[in-house]
Order: C-alpha cells, then structure tokens, then sequence
C-alpha cells in the first residue's frame, strides 16, 4: 500500500474514532485498496457497499473491520485529532469540502488531547463570524482567513514532525 493511501486510511480510522467515517470516503477509499491491490475480505465487503447510503455506524465497523484486518492499531487520541485535522485542511485547501464544512470540522482542535488547542479561540471566532454575520455562507475574507489558518495548522504540524 502506497503513503497515500495508508494516511488516507489512517485518517478515515483517526475520524471513526473520535466521530464517525465518512460512509462515501470510507467506501471510496476501499475501492482504492482494491485497485492498489488490497484485497482482503474486509476491504472487498466495505467496498462492496453503497457509499450513498452506508450508514456511519456501519461504516465505522466496516472500516474497523479492514484496518484490524490489516494489522492498524487504533491511533492514541492525540494522534487521532492531529490526522483529522490535517486531513481537514488538506481538503479545505485543495477545495474538496466546501469552506462551511471545513470551518466546523477543525473543532476538532479542540478535542481533548489536542496538540493544536490553543487554536481553538481562532476556529471558533471563524465560525462565529460564519454564523452571526455571515448567515452560514462563506465569503471570499472567511475563505481566505480559513485557508490561512490550515496552512497555519499543517506548517505547525510539520514543525512537530521534524522536530
């Protein structure tokens, strides 16, 4: 399994952990083992699945499922809240979620065990003002402070990596 897929599959296990899967890129990303060549039974049955409507909670076991079968151990809680967010604002820069979605799932920073919690008041200003002032519609200023603040999120996170 190549880098990419492993931190995919590690983020979508990090995000059943402390929420629940994304049922649509838990199935995805089981079709994606496959192709790679990763066939086992547990990714065979999770991407057999229908990604519109797998409930999360299956999708939890179903991904459960694949990365015992895989050999993952389930990530430390810091660990868990470091891969969500960082998978958020990998998606949030490359315009997978759209900036409401992103907005508030980096509450996720503030989960207890956090290494980025001190980032919590700012996350929570953006979606304040999201909410308060802007009627839940993002403008081009939220935009671009939210896609300050994963940059920001992902270079201290990097930091700490090479350290």
């Amino acid at each position: 399994m190549d880098d990419e897929l492993l931190r995919r599959l590690r983020a979508e296990q990090a995000r059943a952990l402390l929420y629940d899967a994304d049922p649509q890129h838990a199935v995805m990303l089981a079709c994606d083992l496959l192709v790679a060549g990763v066939d086992s039974d547990a990714v065979v049955a999770l991407a057999a699945e229908s990604a519109r409507t797998l409930p999360a909670h299956h999708a939890n076991r179903r991904l459960a499922a694949v990365t015992a079968e895989l050999g993952l151990p389930e990530p430390e809680l810091p660990t868990a809240v470091a891969l969500v967010a960082a998978d958020t604002c990998e998606r949030i820069l490359d315009h997978s979620i759209p900036a409401e979605v992103g907005t508030h799932r980096l509450y996720v920073v503030g989960h207890e065990g956090s290494p980025l919690d001190d980032l919590l008041p700012t996350v929570a200003a953006l979606a304040a003002h999201l909410e308060d002032d802007l009627d839940g519609r993002a403008d081009d200023d939220l935009q671009t402070r939210l896609a300050a603040l994963a940059r920001t999120i992902l270079n201290r996170m990097t930091a700490g990596n090479s350290a």
